[in-house]
């Protein structure tokens, strides 16, 4: 089935385009959209007018100034369409039941529309009732108090708090379970669909990884058992739409129907009905993913067009489709996964015909159109990929060009070991086996082109990022579609553009990197809201404290201090800004302290540590050793305490001595709070060289422990503008007056400390600090925490607003948020009041100083 295209298809795409933009923009101010359907309404009657009435001199006028008019009223016409679903949408996500116990616990009904893992964080539902009101139709996320397994479909009951989400967000409110949940299962259609995949689970389970766990996600969707390798390998190589269904593999279903139906002479309409409906039991088998979603659609549609017997255009379709879309539910307009598989979908019908022609004057026409389509698609998408990910794939385009072909088999023949599972479990596992081949074959491929030199080039982030991708990209698409004349410049253009992009990161990170002292005991990474310290005797061996919560800051940090190793790892606790980058470096540790556990999410991170060949020690007081010349001991909590949380925090104490001169002593204070840290104080020794301030600088600081400890550097880890105020004014204040000297992450960026020959003690910073026009705890504090911008789990942040959920909810919700798209690559949510991390932002100049 080829899908045409020309430049007269345009003329409806332009306008959908349009729509697409305003949808972005109106749900997140859903208050504007009537006003927008008015606009767009009479501005499409005046165009209508000026084109029908009689005497209007338009009409007598040559064929540009009606053809402008008339694309003008389709444009009209598709903005006031979408305007009216935002206007029509915007009050049924927002009902006034759920609006009045916005943050109070009530008793809530939840449709589950994705399975939830006893390992995941978080999952996707529907708001049917809410404390007696019933008739709810919100779309949430739901996030379990404990270790739960239900499938999508599944019917929860239970006491939850509700927090309305950001307008724009992908779901209207999120929704914190209290306790464990009464669960009913799904009946039905959904039912049989998850006794298939259960099925198919236990057929594939015992298959050796990563083919077992790409073919479970290529055949159903299942993307939770990939290991944290295989996954930031296929991320590293663009991969990540194999690692689960996604809208191609829609197209292979339909095609692979229809040729049956075709075989078998079945009529033209019954050709299609037959088609349609295996394609919505594969939806409801795989789950409606926005790219499934698209796909699906846009299928349906291209049938039916084939039912009538006119030729396929594709861009008419996909435009028609993308409409239809906005239009049933215009907050697709902001989900990665819509985006990228329209853009993936429309760089393929625009520019793999005219590529394939190109290269087939040199190259065998198989191979040249093999080589077309992935290019066609990595052209298209690259602007958005580079928001999700600031990198540029090195070796994108041949790694697809090993692994396209293998995915249709990998779909095909695991969907007919996922039929044949229920009912016959011998012969499906035969054919899963089958199907796990060219599975481990698209794993190696992706592992072996994450390990070659280069395999990844850091790109600008944000904005500017974006921008210059897309400058890229539009060359790329004229160099493909101008004639041979012109083709040259534009080939020009985009290499000079690319080289600039990769400069603006390159450059300024090498001179940064050339001027960070070789000789560096402790180092307070820049890992935005979280901590992250890196401790180690001036050369030899290195423990890391904390990992944070970004793992591409993480990495960042690492590779700027030269770091591949960590030979001991700290988790003073197990809130999501001290651990949740762990997977990042669970490959590269060898031992790992861990403080109390305290509730199920803390198991997950020891199961993953240890899944990785880490051995885990849980420590306190009595636990101590040396890292290289280099004594440390745990001081803090005490033997045998039950308690756990931020006042359980390991506080790791290292000593420096006679042996080793060029070390650097210090204490890391974790997130203890004041009653913690008065009684911490008998147990810590007076004046080391740097103290790790507790909690980010909160207010909850005990000064005179800061006075008794007197070190000359203080480290704080902390976002810029964090809704939190941290670090707060008493902090700095009991800093000042303990004679300390605060360097802080959000101005400073990656701090170094080192001893010079002298004893001297100096502090390399990343970037210059600005100059504080105001306490820290001023700052943003005005502007109200994102209801999901807590952490998960027991135990108050007292400076949150309540209900209280910690420091990083959003986080937490949002941790499966790449199941909103094909892929691994993690979105950070728009419209998050987050801290900002200044992901892969460019250094300013370093600068070096010595503390008083």
């Amino acid at each position: 089935m080829e899908l045409h295209s020309t430049v007269a298809d345009l003329r409806l795409a332009g306008p959908v385009v349009v729509a697409w933009v305003e949808a972005a923009l109106l749900v997140g101010a859903p208050g504007a959209a009537w006003w927008c359907a008015t606009t767009a309404a009479l501005l499409g009657g005046v165009v209508l007018l000026a084109l029908v009435l009689p005497g209007v001199p338009v009409r007598v006028l040559s064929g540009v100034l009606p053809g402008l008019l008339g694309c003008l009223l389709l444009v009209a016409a598709c903005c006031a369409l979408v305007a009216v679903a935002v206007a029509v949408g915007a009050p049924e996500r927002s009902p006034q039941p759920l609006v009045d116990r916005a943050g109070r616990t009530s008793t809530v009904e939840v449709v589950l529309t994705r399975d939830l893992a006893d390992t995941d964080r978080s999952t996707t539902g529907t708001l049917r009732a809410l404390e007696g009101s019933t008739g709810l139709d919100v779309p949430v996320r739901v996030v379990p108090a404990e270790h739960l397994r239900a499938s999508a479909g599944a019917v929860l009951r239970a006491r939850a708090t509700v927090q309305v989400d950001d307008d724009g967000a992908p779901t209207a409110a999120v929704v914190f379970l209290r306790g464990r949940p009464e669960v009913a299962q799904p009946t039905g259609p959904l039912a049989v669909a998850e006794r298939v995949r259960r099925a198919f689970t236990a057929v594939t389970d015992d298959l050796p990884e990563p083919g077992g766990a790409l073919l479970r996600g290529l055949a159903i969707g299942d993307r939770g058992g990939l290991d944290a390798a295989t996954e930031s390998a296929m991320e590293t190589t663009a991969l990540t739409h194999l690692t689960a269904v996604s809208g191609s593999n829609c197209a292979v279903v339909v095609a692979l129907v229809v040729a049956a139906c075709r075989a078998l002479r079945f009529p033209r309409a019954l050709r299609a009905v037959v088609a349609v409906g295996f394609l919505v039991a594969f939806v409801a088998l795989v789950r409606p993913d926005p790219s499934i979603v698209r796909a699906a659609v846009m299928a349906v549609v291209v049938l039916v067009v084939r039912l009538t017997g006119r030729p396929l255009r594709g861009v008419p379709l996909l435009a028609l489709t993308v409409l239809g879309m906005l239009v049933v539910d215009p907050w697709y307009a902001r989900a990665p996964a819509f985006a990228l598989s329209v853009l993936a979908t429309g760089g393929i019908i625009a520019l793999a015909p005219r590529l394939t022609a190109l290269l087939a004057r040199r190259w065998w026409q198989p191979v040249a159109a093999a080589v077309a389509v992935p290019v066609a698609a990595q052209v298209a998408c690259w602007p958005v990929t580079v928001v999700l990910a600031p990198t540029l794939p090195t070796y994108a385009v041949p790694a697809n060009l090993l692994t396209e072909p293998l995915a249709p088999v990998v779909t095909v023949t695991g969907l007919a070991a996922c039929l044949l599972a229920p009912v016959w479990p011998w012969g499906a596992g035969v054919v899963a086996h089958v199907a796990w081949a060219p599975a481990s074959l698209i794993g190696a491929v992706a592992h072996g082109a994450a390990a070659l030199p280069a395999a990844t080039l850091d790109w600008p982030a944000g904005p500017p990022g974006a921008v210059t991708a897309a400058v890229a990209s539009t060359a790329v698409a004229g160099a493909v579609l101008a004639e041979q004349q012109r083709r040259t410049w534009a080939l020009v253009a985009a290499g000079a553009v690319v080289v600039i992009g990769l400069g603006a990161v390159a450059v300024p990170r090498l001179v940064v990197r050339s001027t960070v002292p070789g000789d560096w005991s402790v180092a307070a990474c820049d890992v935005g809201q979280g901590d992250a310290v890196l401790v180690r005797d001036g050369a030899g061996p290195v423990a890391l404290v904390d990992t944070g919560d970004d793992e591409e800051l993480l990495l960042r940090c690492l590779d700027l201090l030269g770091v591949d190793r960590v030979d001991l790892l700290v988790l003073t606790h197990f809130d999501r800004d001290h651990v949740g980058a762990v997977g990042a470096v669970s490959d590269r540790v060898v031992r790992a302290l861990v403080g109390p556990v305290g509730r199920p999410e803390d198991d997950r991170v020891v199961e993953e540590l240890e899944r990785a060949g880490v051995e885990v020690r849980t420590a306190d007081d009595g636990t101590s050793g040396t890292l290289g010349a280099l004594h440390w001991r745990v001081v803090w909590p005490r033997a045998g305490s039950r308690q756990s949380g931020n006042d359980a925090s390991l506080v790791l104490e290292t000593v420096r001595d006679a042996a080793c001169p060029a070390c650097v002593s210090g204490v890391f204070l974790g997130d203890l709070g004041e009653q913690a840290q008065r009684r911490l104080r008998p147990l810590v020794e007076a004046h080391p060289d740097v103290v790790k301030v507790a909690h980010h600088g909160s207010a909850d600081q005990d000064p005179a422990l800061y006075r008794q400890l007197a070190a000359p550097i203080g480290l704080i880890g902390v976002g810029a503008d964090n809704t939190y105020g941290h670090p707060t004014a008493p902090a700095l204040d009991a800093l000042r007056a303990a004679g300390t000297t605060a360097f802080r992450t959000d101005r400073q960026g990656t701090v170094v400390v080192s001893r010079i020959a002298d004893g001297a003690l100096t502090v390399w910073a990343e970037r210059t600090a600005a100059p504080p026009s105001e306490p820290a705890s001023t700052v943003g504090r005005a502007r109200a925490a994102s209801a999901a911008a807590r952490r998960i789990g027991p135990g108050p942040d007292q400076l949150a607003p309540e209900p209280t959920e910690g420091t990083h909810a959003r986080q937490e919700a949002h941790a499966r948020g790449r199941q909103d798209r094909p892929g691994a690559v993690v979105r950070r949510p728009t419209g998050t009041r987050r801290a900002r991390h200044r992901a892969r932002a460019v250094p300013g100049r370093a600068c070096e100083q010595r503390p008083p």
